[in-house]
């Protein structure tokens, strides 16, 4: 499938068509493992994680999985705040040329809704297998419509928002807040991921994870 057929599908989900695929992804970091439901990174569905700031840290713990889902299907990238560097992925083990990075005009009148059916479009995408969003100004109406977008995709969605927004309700079947991120940042023109050091607590998953802490 060609890249311009990413933006050209769009429709309805009827709550029939939901998945509930347990299928995970291994995260690569064991402690993490142990206490995320069914033991991985969720394949299809909606993965909400809460930062004190945004950075390119975050980006450290997703790198090995999101490394290994670029060597069979797409990985969509959403206004991020920092431009990945090809190297830095390249030395993970990713396949560049399946990571697409959307970036909208700061000109748009519309930005946040573009950027929000955008994002939808990449969760409807069937050859995307994560698609990852910064985002925090969203309605629980429209994270239910992206939550159905990754359903009816069977797709990955990561959406980073501030832990502001930790009382706030939200559909996504996984939330996560990081309370700790890497002291030492890791810009845009970071040669390689070092080894992450997260502190964290799964806010959402199943009634076995939810409250669960970790430390990596």
């Amino acid at each position: 499938m060609k890249k311009k057929e990413l933006f050209s599908r769009s429709g309805m989900v009827r709550g029939s068509m939901l998945s509930t695929n347990k299928e995970i992804y291994p995260t690569a970091f064991d402690g993490l493992d142990r206490v995320l439901p069914n033991g991985g990174w969720p394949r299809v569905g909606l993965t909400e994680i809460l930062i004190p700031t945004i950075s390119a840290n975050v980006l450290r713990l997703l790198v090995p999985v999101l490394s290994e889902i670029s060597k069979r299907k797409w990985i969509v990238m959403v206004s991020p705040p920092y431009a990945p560097f090809p190297l830095a992925w390249e030395q993970e083990g990713a396949d560049i040329s399946k990571i697409l990075v959307v970036e909208l005009p700061e000109s748009e009148s519309s930005t946040k809704q573009n950027m929000l059916w955008a994002y939808e479009q990449a969760l409807r995408f069937d050859d995307c297998g994560a698609a990852l969003f910064w985002g925090n100004d969203m309605s629980t109406l429209e994270l239910r419509k992206l939550y159905l977008a990754a359903e009816a995709g069977g797709t990955w969605g990561i959406i980073f928002r501030s832990t502001s927004f930790i009382n706030h309700s939200s559909p996504a079947s996984l939330r996560i807040q990081l309370e700790t991120l890497l002291p030492n940042e890791c810009s845009s023109t970071t040669s390689n991921f070092s080894s992450p050091k997260f502190q964290g607590t799964i806010l959402k998953g199943s009634d076995h994870s939810a409250g669960k802490q970790f430390s990596l």
